[in-house]
């Protein structure tokens, strides 16, 4: 199999010609094809593309990747260091966004409910058309402490609790990453937690004066899983080395 066969495994599995994005998903540096190792991991950064040339991969595979709209109009100053690594080493850079948030069994969200112990998950938040994150239930009502400890063990050890709504937690809504603006539809859905990546004042103050518990559990934190999820599927399904490092970002 080369880099381009995978890519194309990779866009047809994900989805991606559905989702409209500011990433520029897919295969987004080619190599001359070579394809014998992939190194997974959350961000297309000079950190992991050394992790690859130490390790022999000749593929990284990543959520937030180095093409964004037109951010690659000059190829100077950092885009020029990690574009001339890449190639210097025959490192394919694939991306995907999106697509592997809202993904319903290798997206970061969806394998989040799994390690939370969620059942009847279901698409939902609405981003720009598009659903990117999940509602689902705890099999029985767990108290707000209780599922602070959860998500302490699977999800991330550094998180924000605000414990402004019900101390009976039963319907959880999830979207990975930066998506403290969409407390608001948590509260319409009706849920009685919502955990998300990333902080922010907005949220904060959504949260409190809506009364909803959030749980902004690291915008790392929460989209190492998707990445985790495609080493095994490409290890597994396609008989390729593949592995997931995890640099434990704390942001």
């Amino acid at each position: 199999m080369t880099t381009n066969e995978l890519a194309e495994f990779l866009n047809k599995t994900l989805e991606i010609d559905k989702f409209k994005d500011v990433s520029n998903n897919g295969l987004q540096v080619a190599n001359d094809g070579t394809l014998t190792k992939v190194l997974c991991g959350v961000d297309a950064n000079l950190k992991l593309l050394a992790k690859a040339k130490e390790s022999g991969a000749d593929c990284i595979v990543c959520h937030h990747g180095i093409s964004w709209g037109d951010s690659l109009q000059y190829i100077t100053g950092l885009n020029y260091e990690i574009i001339s690594f890449a190639i210097k080493n025959n490192i394919a850079i694939y991306a995907c966004h999106l697509p592997l948030d809202a993904h319903a069994e290798y997206g970061n969200n969806a394998q989040i409910c799994k390690i939370l112990k969620l059942i009847e998950a279901e698409s939902a938040f609405d981003y720009h058309g598009q659903n990117i994150g999940f509602t689902a239930e705890l099999t029985e009502a767990l108290s707000f402490d209780e599922i602070c400890a959860r998500v302490n063990n699977v999800v991330s050890t550094s998180f924000n609790a605000l414990n402004f709504g019900t101390d009976s937690i039963q319907k959880i809504g999830i979207v990975s990453g930066g998506a403290s603006d969409l407390v608001g539809e948590a509260k319409e859905l009706g849920l009685d937690l919502y955990l998300t990546g990333e902080p922010s004042l907005l949220g904060y103050n959504l949260a409190e004066q809506l009364k909803i518990n959030v749980i902004f559990a690291g915008h790392y934190a929460t989209e190492i899983f998707g990445v985790r999820a495609l080493s095994e599927l490409i290890k597994n399904e396609l008989n390729i080395p593949a592995e997931c490092i995890d640099f434990k970002t704390p942001f």
